[in-house]
């Protein structure tokens, strides 16, 4: 007898996933995801997500353009026609989603509704082998995006091993802080 041992999404997926109406005020999705620590926020009317805002979006969208976040509401900057994925998927499928189209959150639906969630972060959590395919997307994003040595990508640091929210790239390597600090003397 054969035993499956595939891991799908719905094993490492978010189910409990914080929602917002299109009509919210940005400020006021800034204060759901500080208050709950999370990075980005599905946005929904309805079962199905229509969207989703991230800090990043914030950050682009509205302080950068000095934009009163009180005054514009997330459907005015979310980004609409998300990727979503069914929760019966593998893993390395998300992985490979999420690799190829640059994105760190997944929404999970099936059957049109809304199940959960599934990041980068949850991916790695799980399944640390994936880590390479994950890593070497933002290496990829960093080289064609950003010029500077900040790289907004969770991921596991070149030179000690650990796993970080956030790593570096420095002369072509992924750093934690700590190690870029003791190569940059």
């Amino acid at each position: 007898m054969e035993i499956d041992t595939k891991v799908t999404v719905h094993d490492a997926m978010t189910s409990n996933v914080l929602t917002v109406d299109p009509e919210t005020s940005v400020a006021e999705a800034a204060l759901l995801m500080t208050k709950n620590k999370i990075g980005g926020l599905i946005v929904k009317s309805n079962s199905e997500p229509e969207g989703l805002i991230t800090e990043s979006d914030i950050i682009r969208k509205v302080v950068s353009m000095d934009l009163k976040a009180s005054e514009i509401t997330i459907d005015e900057i979310m980004t609409k026609n998300l990727i979503s994925i069914h929760p019966g998927s593998e893993l390395y499928e998300a992985a490979r989603v999420m690799a190829k189209n640059n994105i760190k959150r997944l929404p999970v639906v099936n059957n049109g509704s809304l199940v959960g969630i599934l990041t980068s972060t949850d991916v790695l959590m799980v399944s640390p082998e994936l880590t390479e395919l994950l890593v070497e997307n933002a290496r990829m994003e960093n080289q064609n995006k950003y010029s500077t040595d900040v790289n907004p990508y969770p991921g596991v640091c070149e030179v000690c091993g650990n796993f970080m929210d956030y790593i570096n790239e420095i002369d072509g390597k992924f750093l934690c802080e700590e190690c870029k600090e003791d190569v940059q003397g």
